[in-house]
């Protein structure tokens, strides 16, 4: 069996540059690092549905008990980030947030097992990546509160990582783990290019109707004089 050290996939360069890139426009604002940390706090959500219906599934009984374990910490990281959203937001003088929810794509059963770990391997890889960045970057700002909430599940982050590589070279070897995480990396590519492309479709579609309502407004008008009608009781002459 494989080692996780020997086949764990390298982390993309540019995981950091776009967390620092989003973190520096983020935490300008309390209210944008409110809307942040609660968009957090639905992906801890959906996260931990997800490891649920895993355990639920797996016949095997280490690892459901993996995965169970897995889903208590990101529920706990789902209440910590949602805590901490509202306090930033009231102390925005804004509304705070309704409790963190989230869909389930059952991805266990759609996936497999073992492109599930893949999955959530490289979920909590970008995740440490990201917490570490914000970390640095709100003490850097002087915001130590925020910056001890991510140090703090930082630790969390590279044990589900270093958990779910184990998982994967035991499952699959050194070159199905590769295998598994080369393809979640595609699959997520295409469903991230299809998720972009509908939003640039309806934003497409909302500014050719503003175009077309524009365009057409005076022949409307033009119309309307032309169509005016007498109103009220009529009489024959």
């Amino acid at each position: 069996m494989a080692s996780p050290a020997s086949w764990t996939p390298a982390l993309p360069p540019w995981v950091h540059l776009f967390a620092w890139l989003g973190g520096q426009w983020a935490f300008r604002s309390q209210r944008r690092a409110a809307r942040l940390l609660h968009g957090f706090a639905c992906t801890e959500e959906q996260s931990q549905l997800e490891l649920r219906l895993a355990a639920r599934a797996c016949t095997d009984e280490r690892r459901r008990a993996r995965y169970l374990r897995h889903a208590l910490d990101e529920t706990r990281h789902a209440h910590a980030f949602s805590e901490h959203a509202r306090e930033l937001a009231h102390a925005a003088g804004a509304a705070g947030f309704a409790r963190p929810s989230a869909g389930c794509e059952q991805l266990y059963e759609r996936l497999g097992e073992l492109r599930f770990l893949a999955f959530v391997h490289l979920g909590e890889q970008r995740g440490r990546a990201e917490f570490e960045t914000y970390a640095r970057l709100l003490r850097s700002r002087g915001a130590d509160t925020t910056a001890q909430l991510f140090e703090g599940l930082i630790a969390d982050e590279r044990q589900h990582e270093a958990y779910t590589a184990r998982l994967l070279a035991e499952l699959g070897g050194a070159h199905g783990a590769r295998r598994a995480v080369r393809w979640v990396r595609r699959w997520q590519a295409w469903r991230e290019f299809r998720r972009r492309g509908r939003k640039l479709a309806g934003a497409m579609y909302a500014g050719t109707m503003l175009l077309v309502y524009v365009a057409l407004a005076p022949f409307a008008l033009t119309l309307r004089s032309f169509g005016k009608t007498e109103r009220g009781f009529s009489r024959e002459l």
